[in-house]
């Protein structure tokens, strides 16, 4: 009976050493390195997914870019004449057989717009092979005497010099920039004036006009080419007053006094005041 019950108090005691080593012993660092460990595995497997999309996606774009598939055969331009077109593809140095993915469209575009006669492009790819460029020519209205002659757009913006062959056959604008700056508010002022001509008809269209003077602030001299006298205004006012130009005009036509005015000055509130010649 003793024994048995030695025995007994020796296996309870191994038992109670195996549990004590299990639980307090070993268990107890690997708690606390665990957490550790399982964090680091899943950065690494995370990074690894990274390293391995990231080196999928430069294969796939390295592939599009040498793809024979999307190779630029054709340059589609719209908005200008043949000669300009010739000039924009070598400027912009599109020639066929480049890549169509690998073109910078923001620095093709700042390359195409420093053309004198460009004002603005909007470029498209169409893939597989297709670029396509619409330009916004220049269109010159006047022509402004600084540093030599230039040309104004209907924006007042001054865009070219005017070459020895090139069309000198616009109205001309003076009265500014006579100390080598250009105001831009007068250059507003001039084209709405412009404006309203260019919807008139003979003898009062902007083809008819010879000159614009800008003296002052707000005043404008108009002179046109069939008519002797000068029309002096503010800019704001012609619209309204078209009416009532052709209206004097027709009146001193018809009774033989139009060679003789010298000033009809719509500067005065209850309508005009024709100046005539002396003698």
């Amino acid at each position: 009976m003793k024994k048995t019950s030695r025995k007994r108090k020796r296996v309870l005691e191994r038992q109670a050493v195996t549990r004590k080593g299990k639980g307090g012993l070993i268990s107890t660092p690997l708690r606390a390195v665990w957490p550790l460990c399982k964090g680091l595995s899943k950065l690494f497997l995370a990074f690894s997914v990274v390293i391995l999309v990231s080196f999928s996606f430069l294969y796939v774009y390295h592939y599009l870019l040498t793809s024979p598939y999307l190779k630029l055969e054709d340059v589609e331009i719209s908005g200008v004449d043949h000669s300009l077109k010739a000039e924009l593809l070598e400027l912009g140095n599109l020639r066929p057989g480049k890549s169509l993915l690998a073109l910078n469209l923001h620095v093709l575009k700042r390359k195409l717009e420093k053309h004198p006669w460009i004002r603005s492009v909007q470029l498209e790819r169409r893939f597989p092979d297709t670029l396509v460029i619409r330009a916004e020519k220049q269109e010159p209205w006047a022509i402004l005497p600084i540093n030599g002659m230039q040309y104004v757009n209907r924006f007042g913006e001054v865009f070219k010099k005017i070459g020895a062959s090139e069309n000198l056959d616009l109205p001309v604008i003076t009265g500014i920039g006579g100390n080598g700056k250009v105001s831009k508010d007068s250059l507003r002022r001039v084209m709405k004036v412009m404006e309203v001509l260019h919807k008139e008809k003979r003898p009062w269209s902007l083809g008819d006009l010879a000159e614009i003077h800008v003296e002052g602030k707000n005043e404008l001299i108009l002179y046109f080419e069939d008519l002797s006298a000068q029309i002096r205004l503010t800019s704001v006012e012609l619209q309204r007053k078209m009416t009532e130009l052709r209206r004097v005009v027709e009146h001193l036509k018809r009774t033989g006094n139009m060679a003789k005015v010298r000033t009809i000055d719509f500067n005065y509130a209850d309508g005009a005041v024709v100046s005539f010649r002396k003698g």
